[in-house]
């Protein structure tokens, strides 16, 4: 009986060792199809997440070139208007230089400092209006957002599957 018992209990404690083994085996096998996908799901999110930064990068790199545009030739235009004042300041001493009466020389005056201003509101008005179309242009809301990068349902619903 005693061979009984002894037989009976090295069966038990083999099966629970193989018990013990298949759990173990189940469990590697769950963590290495885990890690699969695991890796499948970072290198598929890798090269999309590559793809939308790529995209955004040029999108702001064409940004950034048409403001660097517009505010050269917003500099072009006030070095223009630099010459055109320098050239009027000129004509203006010319002018009152040669001036014959006092009332002459206050007409030359007001001629030049009437005609000075509307240039310069002209110019502002300008200016206010590129301003207003860069502002327009820069600030406007990118067509790829970060939060499209970082979803973060694709990236870990494979991972994580639900069982909704």
């Amino acid at each position: 009986m005693a061979a009984a018992t002894s037989t009976k209990a090295k069966a038990a404690e083999t099966n629970a060792t193989e018990a013990t083994m298949k759990v173990a085996e189940d469990f590697t096998s769950a963590a290495q199809d885990q890690f699969q996908k695991m890796t499948e799901m970072f290198a598929g999110n890798n090269e999309e997440f590559r793809a939308q930064a790529e995209t955004l990068t040029e999108e702001m790199r064409t940004r950034v070139e048409k403001t660097q545009k517009q505010f050269a030739d917003t500099n072009a235009e006030l070095v223009e208007a630099a010459r055109a004042e320098i050239a009027d300041a000129v004509q203006f001493t010319n002018d009152l230089t040669s001036a014959k009466t006092f009332a002459d020389a206050l007409t030359v005056q007001q001629n030049y400092w009437t005609s000075l201003f509307q240039n310069r509101i002209e110019r502002a008005q300008d200016m206010t209006q590129n301003s207003v179309e860069v502002a327009r242009e820069s600030l406007t809301p990118m067509n790829t957002s970060f939060g499209n990068m970082f979803d973060q349902s694709k990236m870990f619903g494979a991972f994580f599957p639900s069982k909704a």
